[in-house]
Formats: C-alpha cells, structure tokens, sequence
C-alpha cells in the first residue's frame, strides 16, 4: 500500500499519536490531502485550518475530519476571506507565524469585527515562549498549542472548547430570556432568600434588586392567601419540585393583585434543593374578564340584577344556610300591575326606564344580604334570608308596597305601576327551591285575582282554595 507523504521533521510527531485518537486515519489508499479539498456535513461542527505549510494541514485535517466539517487556509488574507462566508467556522486552529500575514495580525482582525471577535481560536506556534503564549492569548485566543502537536491532546482541547463555546451561548440564551421575559422572575437560594430579580419583577412589583436581594419572598405576600394554601404549595414543590397556582400579592404601592406563579427546583447531585426559580404574571385584566363573563352570564342586561340563573345559585346556598341555622326563608314574586298597558301605548324605550326604575326601589327596600332578581318582562323576585314572618309583614312587604306604588317620573311622562306580590315561606311551604319558587308564583297569581295591589301567602291561598 503507498504511504502517505511525510511532513517536515519537526511535526513527524503529529502523526505518531493519531491510532490512539478518538478519529481514524484515512486509510492508506486514500489520495493524497489536497488543502482545496472540503468536508460537509450540516450536522458537525465547522473547523477552519489555518498554517502555511499543506502537510500540517494534512495531519490536523486527517485527525480531525470524521468528527468536524474541515476548511482550510494556507495564508492570513485567505483565512479572512473564508470567515466572511455565511457558512460562518465554529473553531479556528491558527498558525502564528506565517509570512506575509501572521497570526497575531489575523486575530487582531477578527477581534476588532463585531461579526467574527466571537469566533473562538485555538493558537497552534513552534514559539514555546512563554512571552509569546501571553501575547495570544491575551489578544483573544482561547487556547494555545505547541509544535509538535499531540493528536489527542488537539482532539480533546477541540472538543473541549467547543463544548465550552456551545455552553456559553446556552448561558448568554438563558440570560436573555431571563432578563427580557415578559414574566417576573425570581431565584431563590436553599433558604429561600432572594439572589436574582428581572426586570418584569421590578416592574410587577414595584421593587428593585437591591431592595430585594437577601429576603424571603413572603414580604410580597398580601395576606389573603391562607396558611393551608402555602403548606399545600411548600409540600408539592418539596415533593415534586414544582408547582403552579394562583396567588394574591401586593405591590410597592400598596395595591394588592392576582398573580399565576409557577414554582421549579435546581437540586444538586444528592438531590438537595439548591436553587428555588420562581416565574409569574399580574393576572388583574384576566380575572376582570372573567368577571365580567361571569357577570353578563348571571346578571340581566337591562336591570343589572340577577337573572334567573344566578338566582338558582344563591337561592341555594341561602336555603342551605337557613337549614343548617334553623332560620326562615322568604320568597317573593313581584308583579307589576298593568305594565303591558304602558309598555304597549309608550313604547318599549319607556317601559325598560320603567323596569330599571323599578330595580332601584326595589334594592333599595331591602338589606344587602338581601336577593333582589329579575325573572324577566316585569317580573321580579325579592329573597328575604335570616326572617321570620312577622319581619316580613311589618317591615319589608309594607315598604314595598309603598315604594313601588309612588308615581314613576320618566322622560316627561308620570306613570303609576302598583304591585302584586305573592310570597312563600322556608320551611312552611317548601322545602325546596322549586316548591318554593312555585308556591310564592301561585300566591302571586292570587294577588291578581283579589284586585292587584296586595300581597297573598301561599298559606291564605290555600286555606280560601278549600271548600
């Protein structure tokens, strides 16, 4: 088999250590290097090999091809030319000395370029000075090899540095998002005391790094989170190291706001939490909305009271608490007398004002633990929770009647709209909402019946219905 041809005597030694590299060496037939020569493949790492004399570039390209893509460069200016491509190298291994151009004046170049000062380059010199291994590495070069070259120690200084290289990108990544995400961030040590903030907590929270760097974040907290919530939260992220959730906090300011955290650990090799990173976001707008959907889905558009779905809701959780506190329960069904009559001769614009009118008295008749609710048209329901019947006739009712039965001043028009109102009680004549509903609908239907502008127990409606 021919043999491949012999570099100068000084790196005869280059090859000597290639069998014990991590590459193999091409085999014998292959053709001779030609430095013209590249090889690709997307998915490795660019090398650029930079020496005057093709046989070093021989040996280096031979040790390293199957690991790295390889160009080459037998001069400074072409070195240059090759770094402009936009197949950008990831690594240069640079001569120093080279006539015309040397490599000091090379990385000079590529230092004072914002598009190449970040390339790494590993410094490869006969000069085994030590003036002249601090002169390179201190205009930039990363590393710096003699000649001879050791093979392996070329491959595991190459694959270190870029090991190295694609860490600090990492590290420069995770620093940007860290300091421009839109969410605050926080770290935490093992104490849970503060070491890193971002900008988007100083501006969700009001406070700076260095009025929070060293404190625990509890002095954030508002107050209406409970100790349950927090000792469910410290479990799981001691457990699972994370959680995510729902909190309340307060601003600089004083301002307290809904925030969604999540919570992860960095642990060390025993498993010890050693980093605690907290990320979060002012939820405020979210929770309007939802609000907001909440409040159109229960309430009646035109009056602002609620409807009768959301007056299912309350009903029930008043009758509950009546039945665990042994209390009555009073429902109303408030009917306006002859409001077809004006709605059809005024219009539809007067008979609404009419209805929001008619919302107002009626809030204003009863306490705020009170349920006022439209059914809808010109039907209203008034719940009277923590009663007893005498209250309900002497007090509310009575009030009722009379406010509901003062004129109505709308757009020049004075309108009179008296009320028909039936009412069931809890426990006497249902209990449930249904049955409660239903009877306190009866009674009404009898006010009707008895003139309009009175008031019918369910109990007085059964009592005239038999013989």
């Amino acid at each position: 088999m021919e043999r491949l041809p012999q570099p100068p005597r000084p790196f005869r030694s280059l090859l000597k250590p290639l069998r014990h590299c991590c590459t193999k060496i091409v085999p014998m037939n292959t053709p001779a290097f030609d430095p013209a020569q590249q090889v690709y493949d997307e998915e490795k790492p660019l090398l650029l090999l930079v020496d005057d004399m093709p046989a070093n570039l021989h040996v280096l390209a031979a040790a390293l091809k199957s690991d790295y893509r390889v160009k080459t460069a037998t001069n400074g200016v072409a070195a240059l030319e090759l770094v402009t491509h936009p197949d950008r190298p990831d690594l240069i291994l640079l001569d120093v000395m080279m006539p015309g151009m040397s490599g000091i004046e090379v990385i000079r170049d590529l230092k004072a370029k914002t598009d190449t000062r970040d390339i790494p380059v590993i410094f490869i010199s006969a000069d085994i000075s030590e003036l002249s291994q601090i002169e390179g590495l201190q205009l930039g070069a990363d590393d710096y090899l003699t000649k001879p070259v050791v093979i392996t120690v070329l491959c595991a200084r190459v694959k270190n540095l870029l090991a190295n290289k694609r860490t600090e990108r990492q590290l420069r990544l995770a620093a940007h998002v860290f300091e421009f995400s839109g969410d605050a961030i926080l770290i935490t040590d093992r104490n849970n005391l503060i070491i890193k903030v971002n900008r988007a907590f100083t501006r969700l929270t009001g406070y700076d790094m260095d009025e929070v760097r060293g404190r625990d974040p509890k002095f954030l907290t508002s107050g209406r989170t409970t100790p349950e919530e927090y000792q469910a939260m410290w479990q799981a992220i001691l457990t699972h190291g994370f959680w995510q959730g729902e909190m309340w906090d307060r601003h600089k300011n004083g301002d307290v706001y809904p925030k969604l955290m999540t919570i992860s650990t960095i642990v060390t090799a025993r498993g010890e939490i050693d980093y605690h990173i907290a990320s979060f976001s002012d939820i405020s707008n979210q929770k309007a909305n939802e609000e907001r959907i909440r409040r159109i889905a229960h309430h009646d558009a035109l009056t602002n009271l609620p409807n009768r779905l959301y007056l299912t809701i309350v009903l029930e959780q008043a009758l509950a608490e009546a039945q665990r506190n042994g209390t009555q329960l009073a429902v109303m069904f408030i009917d306006l007398d002859r409001f077809k009559t004006i709605n059809d001769t005024l219009g539809h614009h007067i008979g609404d004002l009419l209805l929001v009118e008619v919302a107002q008295r009626l809030k204003a008749c009863v306490r705020q633990s009170d349920i006022v609710a439209r059914l809808g048209g010109d039907e209203f329901v008034v719940a009277l929770t923590d009663t007893t019947i005498d209250a309900v006739t002497t007090a509310v009712v009575g009030k009722l009647m009379h406010t509901l039965a003062q004129p109505y001043r709308i757009e020049g028009h004075d309108l009179l709209s008296t009320p028909s109102i039936g009412i069931s009680i809890y426990p006497i004549n249902g209990r449930d909402i249904a049955s409660l509903m239903k009877n306190a609908d009866a009674a009404m239907y009898q006010a009707k019946l008895q003139g309009r502008n009175n008031v019918q127990y369910f109990a007085a409606v059964a009592s005239t219905a038999q013989p």
